[in-house]
């Protein structure tokens, strides 16, 4: 095993060897054993099922064999199974386990998308092992190396500057989005960034950036090469790097300030209106911490944005329950016999207008309530003058709710019209019918 962690494989009887996992790189199958015993208490080797001790087998390919498991085999049963087949597991149990079991079914997949859609740098050539590994010693280094070397490192830089390039670019997503596919952004963002910091730090990398460093400044006549041009392809390199780190530091740090959020969001996608208005204190609190001591997300274009994609999510909420409020009180879940158009609000049979009007008043009392907690908070930071403050723009955050509010107050209106109209037809009231008739 060389300094780099890769394995070197020779005409040699295997050899046995234990790491720690987090600088070799596995390239076969191996054994792992994990304590699960306070540090410092010795493993009972007496006893060998207890679980002082886990272990296993595990593969170089052990994420995609994880993936197939739970993506093809236990999801399809978990999606299966009927109330009878979760036996004493009470509602509140049997969501909170789908959920997560959901959350991390899709977390494989995107891992993976993310494994196949990282770049890949080319691997210098073979034939320059030896002679790369002696460049500290070697008084005139081969010019062909070197060029072989120089036109690859300058090809990486190309596709690491480009990849570099599209992340750092403004995200231009759908206005419509959401507080989730933020945090899964950043997510994604972070397993690429990831993927090309390993490979900077691998042996292939290394070695090539080691030898044209070398060449930069071996002062030999016989290299027939301008150093300067490697010295510059080098500095560009080191440059990248930092970029790299920096990028990656800044994705890290993100999606452990927004993974913050997730519990207090659940209910924007799980509840109703009266559900999230429960959880606002606690959201904007942690949306407030945020704001306060993270170290790349506090702009003030991000936290608008981040409280614009909560709203849109609060608005989808609310459209969802208005359609499906009679499913909701009967406990209907799934998506089939879901309403696929809100036609279904002029059937008053399914939809009363006394149910629907008090649906419709709960978007307007959220939106509200939203509004109320956002100006406490703000209030809250003035107080504290040197901190940092909710100086975001409210047609931003709110906007698309008030716009939504206004047409759900324009419903209301006109379904309290036609309850009124309604109540007096069940009278025989003189005069009537004909207005009836033309209503």
């Amino acid at each position: 095993m060389n300094d780099s962690g890769d394995i070197q494989y020779f005409n040699s009887p295997k050899e046995f060897f234990v790491s720690n996992g987090e600088k070799i790189k596995l390239n076969g199958k191996g054994c792992y054993f994990l304590r699960n015993i306070e540090p410092g208490k010795k493993v009972n080797e007496a006893n060998q099922s207890d679980n002082s001790m886990f272990f296993g087998q595990i593969s170089e390919h052990s994420v995609y064999s994880l993936n197939t498991i739970i993506n093809q085999i236990f999801k399809p049963l978990v999606d299966q199974l009927g109330d009878d087949d979760w036996g004493k597991c009470e509602d509140e149990q049997k969501k909170e386990f789908t959920s997560y079991f959901e959350k991390f079914a899709n977390e494989l997949k995107e891992a993976l998308k993310s494994l196949s859609q990282n770049i890949n740098l080319e691997e210098y050539p073979t034939q320059w092992e030896q002679e790369a590994k002696n460049i500290h010693t070697s008084k005139a280094p081969s010019n062909e190396m070197i060029n072989d070397f120089e036109k690859l490192f300058n090809k990486w830089s190309e596709q690491i500057a480009e990849n570099l390039d599209g992340t750092e670019k403004v995200d231009k997503k759908d206005d419509k989005s959401d507080p989730r596919q933020e945090l899964d952004h950043w997510k994604q963002k972070m397993r690429q960034l990831t993927g090309i910091s390993e490979q900077l730090r691998s042996k292939n990398c290394r070695t090539v950036y080691n030898v044209l460093t070398a060449a930069s400044q071996n002062t030999s006549e016989a290299m027939g090469k301008p150093r300067d041009k490697i010295y510059l392809a080098t500095s560009r390199w080191r440059a990248i790097e930092l970029r790299v780190t920096e990028a990656l530091n800044e994705a890290k740090d993100n999606v452990k300030y927004l993974q913050t959020l997730e519990k207090f969001i659940e209910p924007l996608y799980d509840g109703n209106p009266e559900t999230i208005k429960e959880t606002l204190p606690a959201l904007m609190n942690s949306i407030k911490m945020i704001h306060t001591i993270a170290r790349y997300y506090n702009t003030n274009e991000r936290m608008t944005g981040l409280f614009a994609k909560i709203t849109n999510q609060m608005i989808t909420n609310c459209k969802f329950t208005i359609l499906n409020f009679r499913r909701i009180k009967l406990g209907v879940t799934g998506k089939k016999g879901q309403p696929t158009s809100d036609d279904v609000l002029w059937d008053h049979e399914l939809y009363p207008c006394e149910e629907l009007i008090e649906v419709l008043q709960s978007c307007i009392e959220l939106n509200q309530a939203y509004l109320k907690q956002y100006e406490f908070t703000k209030e809250r930071l003035m107080n504290m003058p040197k901190g940092k403050q909710f100086d975001f723009s409210p047609n931003q955050i709110f906007g698309r709710f008030d716009l939504f509010c206004r047409r759900v107050s324009k419903l209301i209106e006109l379904f309290g019209t036609i309850q009124q109209f309604r109540t007096l037809e069940k009278h025989n009231l003189e005069g009537i019918q004909p207005i009836l008739d033309n209503f």
